[in-house]
């Protein structure tokens, strides 16, 4: 066959006067040819990017004396994350009582499957045969026009109706009285009858048919008919052997400030939420165009993002703010046969959010996971993405497969994938031993992470153990957050609100009080390091649009002056913080992060205070009894290197969310009280250290006060003086005993978890010329293990 395509080429160039040299029109050539008339298909909601994907593809497969390749039988326009399959359409005019109007459209649009078939056997070697698909291919259109107008329409129908409180004369449609249904689907025929529900109709149908022509739904069975077999089947028969590609990456929710971006800056640069509703709410009032478009965007996407919640076909991933790469991994593999395969680039959230947990798991604790190769962009793969965002090629298959997945995490090159260290296997119970509540991926950089991790993993529990279908806690906390940036914006109050508004005045420590009660400083994550609750203050930068509130790290000078506060963006008051009001101190940690920071997990106990959701706040559950000292302890286990390291094997996006917390091995409670260093036990040691480190501030004296540092006479001493130097030490010191409790005393080892950190390794060696912190750890653990916990370290 590809001898004959061959002087067929050859033929048409010597009657055009072509020069063509025969050894052109190899077998690889030819062979390219035909691969993608009988076998690449794409669909893309608009129109131009279908054309630009026929000119690509002729350009990758030109020959000189042969016409272009008809294409259009497999490139189509269209949605094709939404539309209606032939069984649910069945379905739906079942239950009315009007599946009879079906059989006619449904026996054609099935007969047109074998002309489909006759275009992929045409090797368009000659303008004969392109006409000829053409031809073919108008066949086809003609012969499921009506099916697919009917299918289009009713998935309009429930685009405008997803409560379908319309349901009564969408029915009465179905079942024929207001005229043929298949010719009003058509346009062929308008509606007949009188009566409110025939007017109501007609108003829906006019809406319907502008939907259905805005949105371009994509019937899949109808559009390639052969693909599938058996259309009215419940259970799809057929599908693809392969989807591929590149899906969006955007969220199906209207982004204000990226809309506003490019048409109303003012709007974008809003320093709150609730400013910028304001300024929205102030286009509506002047009556501004520009609202109506915003309104139509904003009302398109929430109809978009609902209907993904309520059509069915996204079981997994339309939880949550939808994002649409999600919706495309889940109907890829709705669009493979059984034994096909999916392969697509998309962030690497599908492997580790929890939103897309219930899915990932179904697949990589199922056997269905192929590969996961997991990139850091680094600028070098796309330079308009921020160099630290994570994305990923996932290929899964609908049903198990005997080989363990192939994986590889923070890829920055192509190339590594070839390294055996680099790329290694994980079955399926890996995915389950590391995230036993959700399943999502680990991040091992190498085969040594896996190894160390796993071994962990059996000597420790997890914080919340959920696997079992209840919360098993290896720590009587629990994880809550005081106020949201955005949602709660409206509660806040900058300096200047707090004294012109609110007729405010200072008290000290940085809170106010007023006409209306007390206001208390708004901590957010941005103001804390580890041990550490006065690092920055925060200065709004108004030109800034996605980030103007930023850190501005404290002086030395200012941490060794025991009174001095950090500046907060606002303020809160008091009476809406809640049963946070009445604590003197909170166990908080920094959500915002990424695995490639300096640190990964930091934590910190801070004075009373509002806090941010980008703060969330650990409380001792009510359900038992959690000491003071207990608390330091789990603030000392949360900023131990080996814990940090084994977040970063977690740590996808830059959030440490809750659900990635619970999984983490922690050393419970009465391990501190039975575990000894001669003298001493490990909460002894660690409450002197924790102690320490946060009590740096009169502010935290309640802090010191619950931990019993007082004379006496119950007099609170005052507050141990910042030093850097010191600091490390102790931090070194701490970093020896959680390397003890976590069971990794193996010096390689021990040097290696330092050597994730390369941020903290060449601040060090800048500063002091070697590795301190790591060499002091090493120093620690040997006089540790020598039962000398007050040894005389130096170093």
């Amino acid at each position: 066959r590809i001898e004959g395509i061959r002087n067929t080429i050859l033929d048409n160039a010597t009657q055009n006067g072509w020069s063509v040299d025969p050894s052109q029109l190899d077998d690889e050539h030819i062979v390219r040819r035909m691969v993608l008339k009988r076998c690449v298909y794409g669909v893309d909601k608009n129109p131009m990017a279908v054309e630009l994907a026929k000119v690509s593809l002729w350009l990758h497969t030109f020959t000189i004396g042969a016409p272009l390749s008809f294409l259009d039988h497999h490139l189509r326009c269209g949605d094709s994350l939404f539309g209606s399959w032939v069984h649910e359409g069945l379905q739906r005019a079942e239950e009315q009582g009007g599946k009879l109007f079906l059989s006619d459209p449904l026996a054609r649009a099935k007969a047109a499957a074998n002309p489909m078939h006759s275009i992929e056997t045409l090797s368009d070697a000659e303008v004969a045969e392109t006409a000829q698909s053409a031809q073919l291919f108008e066949d086809i259109r003609t012969g499921t026009a009506a099916l697919d107008a009917f299918l289009s329409l009713l998935h309009a129908f429930d685009w405008l109706n997803p409560d379908r409180k319309d349901r009564g004369v969408i029915a009465t449609w179905l079942i024929g009285i207001y005229g043929d249904p298949i010719a009003i689907a058509m346009g062929e025929e308008e509606v007949t009858g009188d009566g409110a529900d025939a007017a109501t109709f007609t108003e829906l149908l006019t809406q319907a048919r502008s939907v259905a022509k805005d949105e371009r739904f994509l019937n899949w069975q109808v559009a390639f008919p052969g693909v599938w077999t058996d259309w009215e089947n419940a259970d799809r028969q057929g599908g693809f052997d392969a989807v591929i590609g590149n899906p969006p990456w955007d969220r199906v929710k209207l982004q204000q400030v990226e809309w506003f971006a490019s048409r109303r800056r003012e709007i974008a640069l809003a320093q709150r939420a609730s400013d910028r509703k304001r300024m929205i709410q102030a286009l509506e009032v002047a009556g501004d165009p520009l609202f109506a478009d915003f309104q139509s965007a904003s009302d398109r996407a929430a109809v978009a993002a609902n209907m993904a919640r309520q059509c069915g076909e996204y079981p997994y991933l339309s939880r949550g703010d939808v994002n649409l790469y999600s919706l495309f991994v889940e109907r890829a593999m709705a669009l493979v046969h059984s034994d096909g395969a999916i392969g697509l680039l998309t962030p690497s959230g599908i492997a580790s959010d929890k939103t897309a947990a219930p899915f990932f798991r179904s697949v990589a604790t199922a056997g269905r996971l192929r590969a996961l190769y997991d990139f850091e962009n680094k600028k070098v793969f796309f330079p308009d993405v921020h160099a630290s965002f994570k994305f990923c090629v996932f290929v899964a298959s609908p049903s198990a497969v005997d080989d363990p997945a192939r994986c590889a995490f923070y890829v920055h090159d192509v190339a590594e994938l070839d390294d055996p260290d680099r790329r290694f296997p994980l079955a399926d119970r890996d995915f389950a031993r590391v995230n036993p509540n959700t399943g999502t991926a680990p991040i091992f950089r190498s085969r040594r992470d896996a190894d160390l991790t796993t071994a962990i993993y059996g000597r420790l529990p997890v914080l919340v153990d959920r696997s079992s279908g209840e919360a098993v806690k290896a720590w009587p906390v629990k994880y809550t957050t005081m106020f949201h940036m955005t949602n709660d914006s409206r509660l806040f109050r900058t300096h200047k609100e707090l004294e012109e508004g609110e007729g405010a005045w200072p008290i000290g420590g940085d809170h106010f009080d007023s006409p209306s009660g007390r206001w208390l400083p708004l901590y957010e994550g941005k103001m804390v390091q580890a041990f550490d609750h006065r690092a920055a203050s925060v200065v709004v930068n108004p030109a800034n649009q996605h980030r103007p509130a930023q850190a501005v790290s404290a002086t030395v000078a200012q941490h060794a002056d025991r009174t001095w506060r950090p500046t907060p963006q606002f303020w809160v008051a008091l009476s809406e913080c809640g049963a946070h009001a009445v604590e003197n101190w909170l166990l908080v940690f920094k959500d915002v992060t990424a695995p490639t920071n300096f640190r990964t997990m930091i934590a910190a106990i801070v004075p009373a205070c509002g806090a941010g959701n980008t703060l969330p706040i650990l409380n001792a559950d009510n359900s038992a009894e959690t000491t003071p000292t207990q608390m330091a302890a789990l603030s000392a286990n949360l900023n131990a290197t080996i814990y940090d390291y084994l977040a970063r094997q977690k740590v996808q996006g830059q959030h440490l969310n809750w659900y990635i917390v619970e999984q983490l091995p922690d050393v419970p409670p009465i391990v501190y009280q039975e575990t000894h260093f001669g003298p001493k036990t490990a909460a002894e040691i660690v409450r002197e250290a924790v102690l320490e480190l946060t009590y740096t501030a009169d502010d935290m004296a309640p802090f010191a006060h619950d931990l019993d540092y007082a004379d006496d006479d119950g007099t609170v001493k005052p507050p141990f003086p910042w030093n850097e130097d010191r600091r490390l030490y102790l931090r070194a010191k701490l970093d020896a005993v959680f390397f003890h409790l976590y069971g990794v005393t193996d010096r390689d080892d021990i040097r290696y978890v330092y050597s994730t950190f390369p941020i903290v390794e060449r601040q060090e060696i800048a500063t002091y010329d070697r590795y301190r912190s790591r060499d002091l750890c090493l120093a620690w653990t040997n006089a540790l293990a020598a039962g000398r916990p007050d040894a005389d370290v130096k170093g």
